[in-house]
């Protein structure tokens, strides 16, 4: 930025007076706000372009499931059903497992148990 008191003193080889001060104020802000000005016509004067909003993407592959499990029974409702397929009671199963008899009738619920191979 220009110091306008120096600019006029290195000219005139004087110090500006306060009235040489505020006309060379306001004519730099009528210089600025030419500029500004110019710059406002320019950028109107061209056609800004606008986005378009991004459409949605058509699926490639619709889930045939409503639901997202796996279409393979874990290890233990495997050989849980195997256990079932040869008439072994819940509570042998639950023995032989290791695990509650709740766990082997939610396992059965949720596999639909005893299944064919």
């Amino acid at each position: 930025m220009v110091n306008l008191t120096e600019s006029f003193t290195k000219l005139y080889g004087r110090r500006p007076t306060e009235e040489e001060i505020a006309t060379m104020w306001q004519m730099k802000r009528e210089q600025e706000n030419w500029k500004k000005e110019v710059v406002k016509k320019k950028t109107a004067a061209e056609p800004v372009a606008q986005k378009k909003p991004r459409e949605p993407r058509t699926p490639k592959k619709v889930n045939e499931y409503a639901y997202k499990w796996p279409k393979r029974a874990s290890q233990l409702a495997q050989r849980v059903n195997r256990m079932l397929c040869i008439q072994m009671t819940i509570n042998d199963i639950s023995y032989v497992e290791g695990v509650s008899e709740n766990a082997i009738i939610a396992q059965i619920k949720k596999w639909q148990l005893p299944r064919e191979k």
